[in-house]
């Protein structure tokens, strides 16, 4: 549970896996993230962006 509110979990078959903060989304994982309202769609959006860097 993070503070503002939303939960993650991460499905990494065969097992479910709750995020904690030193959870790393690996490849082909599917995460599916419960917010409390839809105003924190937007920041957990933000969340998987991926960074400008991340190719270099």
């Amino acid at each position: 549970h993070r503070s503002d509110g939303s939960d993650a979990g991460r499905d990494a078959r065969p097992e479910v896996i709750i995020a904690h903060h030193d959870t790393v989304v690996q490849p082909n994982d599917h995460v599916i993230v419960f917010v409390p309202g839809k105003r924190m769609v937007r920041k957990v959006e933000k969340l998987f962006q991926v960074s400008a860097t991340f190719l270099f």
